[in-house]
């Protein structure tokens, strides 16, 4: 396959999951702020998530829930705005036109004209929860049409690897928010923090699963062991890093990069909690973050077009 091919198509579901991952971030910081939290405690982490805050600064100022939902829904300024993501979805998707089935192709342009036409107005008659869940709808019908249409070749594999890179990229970004001096003993804490950890994982629809898998109180250390080790759960870091080595191993057993993502999954597959958090949960999604990043950046370098 051509690197330029495989860099669109690799780029259009990252920019996909991107989307649907920041939906999921603002809906959650949707309900704490209706529930009683504080409104800049809820709506800080949807900006140190996307990785923006300094430029919200610079453009909006002070953090204020019109300003925030602006900026990481509508702000084409922002290029992880929801409104952003889809349009490079959409862009790269059309490059590829001849290489994805008509049906992929229909839903990812028909979502970006709808994208288009919402404003600040049809966003509050519409409200910000049933928009989100328009948008994680949305990214489920994209990826049921990859999965129901395309032939499982190199393009196929290059879709799911920007899809599980991203989503590693997010769950670890989403686990950042409050976790320095976390362990993994921190079992016992206050209501308000197990608020924040429960819309953790509603955010990434693993609350009702965790209740399933344990009768205990929701705590940092129960939700990180979850959304790290869990392999079973399709949003963990373990699972995403699972699924990155299989899909490059069958692309190229002999690359870097395939060499580089087996080693960070051995790391989750083999590891323990407590080994893994034994500096802190700050101080592994720190190196987790920069050791994603580095796997894209030799994806980039073996496969794909150079920056």
């Amino acid at each position: 396959m051509l690197s330029r091919t495989a860099d669109h198509l690799y780029w259009m579901s990252r920019n996909i999951e991107r989307a649907e991952n920041i939906s999921r971030f603002l809906d959650v910081a949707n309900r704490l702020s209706l529930s009683g939290g504080g409104a800049r405690d809820c709506w800080k982490p949807p900006l140190t998530i996307t990785g923006g805050p300094e430029a919200y600064a610079e453009r909006y100022g002070g953090v204020t829930a019109g300003n925030v939902i602006t900026w990481v829904v509508l702000d084409g300024a922002n290029p992880s705005s929801i409104y952003s993501c889809w349009k490079c979805a959409r862009e790269n998707a059309h490059a590829v036109r001849s290489v994805i089935p008509t049906e992929l192709w229909e839903i990812i342009n028909a979502t970006w004209l709808e994208v288009k036409t919402i404003d600040g107005a049809r966003l509050r008659e519409q409200g910000l929860t049933g928009f989100c869940e328009w948008v994680k709808d949305r990214s489920h019908t994209v990826r049921g049409a990859a999965h129901g249409t395309m032939l499982r070749d190199e393009a196929f594999h290059f879709v799911r690897l920007g899809t599980f890179l991203e989503r590693a990229d997010n769950t670890a970004r989403l686990l950042s928010v409050r976790s320095k001096g976390v362990t993994a003993e921190t079992r016992v804490v206050p209501a308000s923090d197990q608020l924040h950890w429960a819309a953790v994982l509603k955010s990434v629809s693993a609350y009702k699963s965790f209740r399933a898998l344990t009768r205990e109180d929701v705590s940092p250390a129960g939700v990180a062991e979850m959304l790290i080790m869990n392999a079973d759960m399709p949003r963990s870091l373990h699972s995403c890093l699972d699924a990155v080595a299989v899909i490059l191993d069958r692309i190229s057993p002999v690359a870097e990069c395939t060499r580089l993502a087996g080693a960070a999954h051995a790391q989750l597959h083999y590891g323990r909690l407590e080994q893994l958090l034994a500096e802190g949960l700050d101080c592994f999604i720190e190196g987790f973050i920069i050791r994603n990043n580095a796997l894209g950046s030799q994806i980039h370098a073996d496969f794909l077009m150079l920056p």
